[in-house]
């Protein structure tokens, strides 16, 4: 093995983690609600609550789209200790600290971000505030959720996010292709009977998975069975098929949005939640853009200034994910924009990946693993995210499943991925230069290179 290779050098870090890792409790509630406790150093006061509940934007039917989104915002509206809005805000801003939650396609967020010095205070109100809403104001808050919708469309009426784009293409007719936040015409329609029915089915302990950073595991433990352990549990809950895709490509469309420039997005469909190529993946995406080193952002910006920033994620759901590459690109700069990105593509399929690289990318995994130890809300979505989707939450396991890899193997997989059959493109920019009908040629040009 060579001298410089990361992996001989990888065995310290790799214990630091298993040492922090090996310092998490988990424990099942007898109402069926999973727990997950997570240290932090003696000394360190930041506290963090994250409760993940199964249920997002693909568990609706169509006529409810946006059912989970507007719930999550109707939860906000009161409790029973503090009957509105203002009450409760003014009693969780008084501890200090964050509160906020999210919706996600298979997902709902809640979280409180703060310090320990009032943890049974907090602990409490967090439960009231979960399991007792008063769910006060529908019209109001129904009014805010539609002006939050609005500024997710221009002046068409067309969506300005590329994500939903592509999920229209990729996952045609299902709920996957319905914007998470509803349309104007669903949220018109739901009402407190359709938000209460939705809080009884898939709100339940069952359901949901709490993760708290910080504070001490025994007493974490008691305050949790005192305030949590009267949450009911509701019906089991029919877990949803995989979503599944008949997607073939290249597919290639234009979404007209007044702007100067085009938001493109490069989507290569991949497996899903669970997979055991996601390390592999995630490696990926990471040596396509993370730093300036990577090879997209070194070629397409640093070396021929085609863009100011661009961009690789992974998205993965249960069944089916996406690799997407994200930029902003003038016109006239498109066609040398898709021929460049495709040429890199096709470098990392085709040509043998150094060590160096390999080293530079595994490394970089191993500093943000080991910067996660010291950020609670990272911890506690990981941990809690991991206990719902039945995946792997220990950072030691995660840094080693990266450390296996090697340059053969992500070759093959990006060979396997970065294909026509797999791509989906879409560019949201000005009417100009025929581009409904030249995107598309750009495309087809992509021939890719054999491994």
């Amino acid at each position: 093995m060579p001298k410089n290779s990361l992996v001989s050098k990888s065995k310290k870090p790799l214990l630091l983690l298993q040492k922090f890792d090996a310092k998490w409790h988990e424990w099942t509630m007898s109402n069926g609600l999973r727990c997950l406790h997570i240290p932090l150093p003696k000394g360190d006061p930041r506290f963090q609550m994250t409760l993940l509940l199964g249920t997002g934007s693909r568990h609706e039917p169509k006529e409810l789209s946006g059912i989970s989104h507007f719930l999550e915002h109707m939860m906000f509206r009161g409790s029973d200790r503090y009957p509105s809005f203002s009450d409760l805000s003014v009693a969780f801003e008084s501890l200090g600290g964050e509160w906020n939650a999210a919706t996600g396609h298979e997902y709902t967020e809640f979280f409180y971000n703060g310090t320990a010095t009032k943890i049974s205070e907090i602990v409490a109100l967090f439960a009231d505030f979960i399991i007792r809403p008063a769910m006060h104001d529908l019209e109001t808050e129904r009014r805010i959720v539609l002006r939050e919708l609005e500024g997710e469309f221009n002046e068409n009426d067309i969506s300005t996010d590329p994500d939903y784009h592509i999920a229209t293409q990729v996952w045609v007719n299902s709920s996957m292709a319905m914007p998470i936040i509803g349309t104007p015409e669903t949220l018109a329609k739901i009402d407190i009977g359709a938000l209460r029915s939705w809080y009884k089915k898939h709100y339940t302990p069952a359901n949901a998975v709490l993760c708290v950073v910080g504070g001490k595991v025994e007493e974490t433990k008691k305050l949790l069975d005192t305030e949590f352990g009267s949450w009911q549990s509701g019906p089991k809950l029919v877990t949803p098929s995989s979503i599944a895709t008949k997607f073939s490509g290249p597919n290639a469309f234009w979404v007209e949005n007044s702007d100067n420039e085009y938001v493109v997005q490069i989507s290569f469909v991949c497996e899903g939640t669970g997979s055991p190529k996601t390390a592999a993946y995630e490696l990926i995406t990471r040596m396509l853009s993370d730093g300036f080193s990577s090879r997209l952002t070194r070629r397409i910006r640093e070396e021929l200034g085609l863009v100011y920033d661009i961009s690789a994620d992974l998205h993965q759901y249960n069944g089916s994910g996406l690799i997407s590459i994200n930029s902003s690109v003038l016109g006239e700069n498109l066609k040398p924009f898709f021929r460049e990105v495709f040429a890199v593509l096709d470098g990392l399929s085709s040509e043998k990946i150094s060590l160096e690289e390999l080293d530079r990318h595994k490394h970089r995994v191993l500093v943000d693993l080991d910067i996660t130890t010291s950020e609670p809300p990272a911890l506690a979505w990981r941990g809690s995210w991991a206990t719902l989707s039945n995946t792997e939450a220990k950072l030691s396991q995660w840094a080693e499943s990266f450390q296996q890899l090697d340059a053969s193997l992500l070759g093959k997989l990006a060979c396997e991925v970065f294909q026509p059959i797999n791509l989906c493109v879409t560019a949201l920019g000005p009417d100009e230069d025929n581009i409904k009908l030249e995107l598309p040629k750009m495309i087809r040009k992509w021939q890719p290179q054999k491994h």
